[in-house]
């Protein structure tokens, strides 16, 4: 875990700032972080969104993951009753130094976008050869 410590600093949920009633809804996607050799992935739960419409980024020393809520109600159509969620994902990473932020990945499937953080050269594994 000290080393995800070190590539991945904290994760930074954004908060709806002043004016949020005026926009939107902005929900935060649950995720969940594993290890897997050579790199992190991130798993992000984000039910509603169209592969195409979701957007990942680095700006700077953060990873920011954003995507419309796509609504399933028909056009015209009057909602009594609503409990699915609606308006847009929107979740920050800030990355450490252990990150090859020129390597990053994400493939979407069943509603869960994954996200590939390849780890720097030193963050990686290094098997002694034994003379």
């Amino acid at each position: 875990m000290t080393q995800l410590n070190n590539a991945i600093l904290k994760k930074s949920d954004v908060e709806p700032g002043p004016g949020a009633s005026l926009r939107a809804p902005l929900s935060v996607p649950a995720s969940d972080i594993s290890e897997a050799g050579e790199a992190y992935v991130l798993y992000l739960d984000m039910p509603g969104a169209r592969k195409e419409a979701i957007s990942v980024t680095v700006v700077d020393e953060m990873l920011v993951v954003r995507a419309p809520i796509t609504p399933i109600h028909g056009e015209g159509a009057t909602i009594l009753y609503r409990e699915i969620r609606t308006g847009a994902y929107e979740r920050r990473f800030a990355l450490g130094e252990g990150i090859d932020r020129k390597n990053v990945d994400a493939r979407y499937e069943n509603g869960v976008l994954a996200v590939r953080l390849l780890k720097t050269e030193a963050l990686k594994p290094k098997e002694i050869v034994i003379k």
